[in-house]
């Protein structure tokens, strides 16, 4: 199912000047706020998000183990999840804007590609729908996240509102349980600080564990091309990804 066939964030224009002008409203509020009452924080703040974007992803709560940070884990848990329902809303609600920008154009034109190949490599998140969305977004690897959720829940021709909760869902359980796994290695560390080689040993396998995550994750989306590639001249439901229309 295309996009354009069924379209689930098709919204009126007062609904959508109303959902933006909140976003674009507290954001902008929160920010001379903190900038007047939390100068250093928010600072520090305008840092961390954008390295939660372009960088660190999910594991921006394991920088709040760090003393210089100013954040605990799960503060930034909660940063991420607000991220999430955020970057959901803008998606859903400013999506046809978008798509006339030629650079963003270009980057969704790829997070929808990606959302067909996801959909291909892992079918029963058709079946699961939303509890699959959420777990897509809350699966700490390179390509899942927001983004890719809310093109998935297009794709699945789930409601707006669904899919804005499963994204934000995803965000908070993702950010928090990501904390977690912080504050209790940061405990374990503190513990067997003077066992430096199973300390490296641990973090050793952790990081395998991570490096493994991602490989099975491209290789699933590698196959998955393949089989889109193959299947599509047969007339294969998984179609070319198409731009949205939401006027």
């Amino acid at each position: 199912m295309s996009l354009q066939s069924h379209n689930p964030f098709a919204v009126t224009w007062r609904e959508r000047a109303f959902v933006l002008g909140l976003i674009y409203g507290s954001i902008l509020a929160a920010l001379i706020l903190g900038l007047i009452f939390a100068h250093e924080r928010t600072h520090e703040l305008l840092v961390l998000v954008p390295s939660s974007f372009f960088l660190a992803g999910k594991f921006l709560p394991l920088l709040g183990l760090h003393p210089d940070i100013g954040f605990s884990p799960w503060e930034l848990g909660i940063v991420i999840g607000i991220m999430d329902t955020c970057t959901a809303l803008l998606i859903v609600y400013s999506l046809a804007l978008f798509y006339r920008i030629p650079p963003l154009a270009r980057l969704l034109g790829k997070a929808n590609t990606n959302a067909h190949l996801v959909l291909n490599a892992y079918p029963r998140i058709r079946k699961f729908a939303i509890a699959g969305i959420v777990m897509f977004v809350l699966f700490p690897v390179a390509g899942t996240g927001a983004i890719g959720g809310s093109f998935i829940g297009a794709l699945l021709g789930l409601h707006r509102l669904r899919v804005i909760l499963a994204v934000a869902a995803g965000g908070f359980i993702g950010g928090l349980g990501m904390a977690l796994i912080g504050v209790t290695s940061g405990d374990a560390i503190e513990r067997y600080r003077g066992h430096p080689a199973l300390l490296a040993i641990v973090i050793g396998a952790v990081l395998v564990a991570i490096w493994g995550m991602n490989q099975a994750y491209r290789k699933a989306l590698a196959q998955a091309e393949t089989n889109c590639a193959t299947e599509s001249p047969r007339g294969n439901d998984v179609k070319p990804p198409e731009t949205p229309t939401l006027d």
